[in-house]
Formats: structure tokens, sequence, C-alpha cells
């Protein structure tokens, strides 16, 4: 049975916080579980104020924007840039070009790691707190012109690595023990960042709003990646409220009810994380849980490059060179993937930029390679990322 109530209204709650107001957050302010019930002292004045200055947003995506349900099977996708979405005839160019070369899915970010929204977004939270970029783009037209053009689009969001909102919102973020300061994960000297504590309710509701805007923007799926308790130093200072959950099973939760939320809204669930986090190597964040959640959909990170350091899953205990061998990391991770995966389905993402650090240059042999060794493990779907948008294909 379905966690999220049917009905999906748009409620937008003001409090002050040290002089500055904190949204909460439309349309999802029923959007229930274990860890995101909406409490009734958040349906304050402001908030039916507001409802009065606004149409409640319709529990399903509008019927001239929704997609067919997106196949990861058939994705043949690419990571482009908010660069290469900035200029319409430029990116109508590069859509045109991709299509020639059997790309038929875009992902691009709309809400990055450093918090920063890079689409022209509604969400008061979005202003509140000053999270979107200068020349963030509109997603509408994106997905129009992708769709002119037979491509399906799917928007990545960062969950609670977020240090823009989590200072506006602090009652959201993570704090040092029981203070109501907040907790960096190095020092300020050292550039050190606040993050969002995945255990609060009016974070995970940011996220589920941003989401569903995405979805009634056009977009086929959510990437949601960056689900995890923080990374860095001093993680043992970090405080997150008293709570009866752990920290895998509030994780779990979260993502079960992303994909239910998108799922009654036309859209796709799809779960990013390292081939490392997925095998539970990197169990200080609590990102170890993924292939165990119901979510269906996983993106593993199994670029070669990735792997060049001390931390390898034991597929690639012998390799000394994982980057210079790209079909055979791929292959050896995807296997050990699919091993521990059950019934999941995988949209790998590919490595196609050559690595600074690696002696080997990647061209499109090498990315034919990775696709090549895909193929073997049976799994059809993935996407190219190159973080300037230039792919070497043909």
């Amino acid at each position: 049975m379905s966690k999220v109530m049917s009905a999906v209204l748009a409620i937008v709650v003001l409090a002050g916080i040290a002089g500055l107001g904190w949204a909460l957050y439309d349309p999802v302010s029923q959007f229930l579980s274990g860890t995101m019930k909406a409490r009734e002292e958040d349906s304050l004045s402001s908030a039916q104020e507001n409802m009065s200055q606004q149409e409640s947003l319709p529990a399903q995506a509008p019927t001239d924007l929704q997609q067919e349900t997106l196949r990861l099977s058939k994705v043949k996708g690419v990571y482009l840039p908010l660069s290469s979405l900035q200029n319409e005839e430029q990116l109508q160019q590069t859509l045109t070009q991709l299509k020639a070369q059997g790309i038929n899915t875009i992902l691009i970010d709309t809400k990055n790691e450093r918090g920063q929204v890079l689409y022209q977004s509604s969400n008061q939270t979005v202003a509140e707190v000053a999270a979107q970029v200068a020349g963030a783009v509109d997603l509408s037209r994106i997905t129009a012109l992708a769709k002119e053009n037979g491509m399906a689009v799917i928007a990545r969001i960062y969950a609670f690595r977020d240090p823009i909102s989590s200072l506006i919102l602090k009652k959201a973020a993570v704090k040092y023990q029981d203070t109501e300061m907040l907790w960096l994960d190095d020092s300020k000297e050292n550039g050190g960042k606040s993050w969002l504590n995945p255990y609060s309710e009016i974070a995970q509701m940011y996220i589920a709003d941003l989401s569903l805007e995405c979805i009634r923007s056009g977009c086929s799926a959510v990437m949601l990646a960056g689900v995890q308790f923080p990374s860095g130093y001093s993680l043992e200072l970090a405080g997150y409220g008293t709570q009866t959950k752990t920290r895998q099973q509030v994780l779990s939760d979260f993502v079960q009810d992303m994909e239910e939320l998108l799922q009654e809204n036309g859209g796709t669930l799809i779960y990013a994380s390292s081939a490392q986090a997925l095998l539970g190597m990197e169990a200080s964040s609590f990102d170890t849980g993924g292939l165990q959640y119901s979510v269906k959909n996983i993106c593993p990170d199994v670029r070669p490059s990735s792997f060049a350091g001390s931390v390898r899953p034991e597929s690639l205990a012998a390799s000394s060179d994982p980057a210079g061998q790209p079909h055979d990391t791929v292959k050896a991770v995807m296997m050990q993937l699919k091993q521990s995966g059950g019934n999941k389905t995988f949209l790998p993402m590919l490595q196609a930029y050559t690595d600074p650090s690696s002696a080997l240059e990647y061209t499109e042999l090498q990315v034919k390679e990775q696709i090549q060794a895909l193929e073997e493990v049976d799994v059809t779907g993935y996407i190219l990322y190159n973080e300037q948008g230039n792919y070497p294909l043909s």
C-alpha cells in the first residue's frame, strides 16, 4: 500500500529562524512515512494565507508533460552540464548530434552537490535560501526540446549534501551534538560545509518538492544522489536529535517513499551511488544499503578511474590499473553488483573522458569497450559521463 497520500497539497509554511524565514514545502506536506509525516503545528495561518494566493498543484503531472515510463534497459544516455543547456540554439545542435549518434536520454543536474538549484524553480524554499544560480535554465523548455528529438530527460538531485539550504534551514541541519550550532564536515578555515539532516522532515520534503517539480516540468525520472549521512571529520560530534530509527532505516524509508511519490505522479526514481558504497564499503556515511532498499532502479558509478584508489571492490582486488582496463573493470564490478543486487535494474555510469591520473586516453574505443562489457553481463542501459559534455562518439 502506498505511503503517500493521494491528495498532494500546495502548502507553504513560513516561520522565523533568527530573523530569517524558512519555507515548508509545497506540494508534499502530506508526504507520509515514519520520518516524513507533516505535523499539525506546521499548518499555521501563514499557510492559509499563502494558499489563497496559489492554486493547489494536481496529484498527477500535467498530461501534456507526461512521457512513457522510462525503461532503463533502453536508455542510451549522456550527461550534459549547465553550460550545455543555457543557449537554446547550441542545445538544439547538441541534441541533433546526439540523436544521430544513437543517444536517447540526457542526464542533467537540477540540484547539485553544492546545494545550487540550476533551473528556474517556483519553489518557495529555493527563493528563501537563495539556492537558484544565475543563469538557471527553463526546465520545461529543455524537456520540450528533448522530446522534439525523441529524448527523455533525467534530473539528478543531490539530497542531503547541501551546504546552502542547511545554513538557512537550521532546524533541518546537522548540529554539533545537542547544541544549536551547525556541524561542519571540516574546519571553517579548510572550507568545512554544513549538511541537511536525513532525519529532518523539512529536509526530506524539500527534496521531494524539487523532485515533483522536475517531473511536472517534463522530466521522465529523478536520479537521487547523495542519500547519505555526512562524511568528513569529527563525525562523532554530529547530532541528529532524538530518534527511534537507525540511520540505515531512515534512508531506506526515504528512498522507498520517494519512489512511491514519483510513481504516483508519473515519474521514475533512480537511486545513484558509488559501486563501493553499494557493495558495503563506505559504512561511515551509511550509504551502504542501496542494494537492499526496496527501490527498483540503481545507477552505480562504475567509471574505471573511480577505482584508482585503495578502496576497491573485491572483484578488482587483483587489478593493478583499473582505469587502464576499462572493459575488464566494468565487467568485473557489474558482475559483482548483479550477484549482490538480486532483481535490481541497473543503469551504470560509464567514463567518457580521460582522467588526468590515468595513462590511458579514453576515446570512442574505450567507451565502446565499457558498453560491450555491460552487454556481456546482460546490462543494456547506460549513462556516459563527461563533465564538459564532450563525447567521443561517431
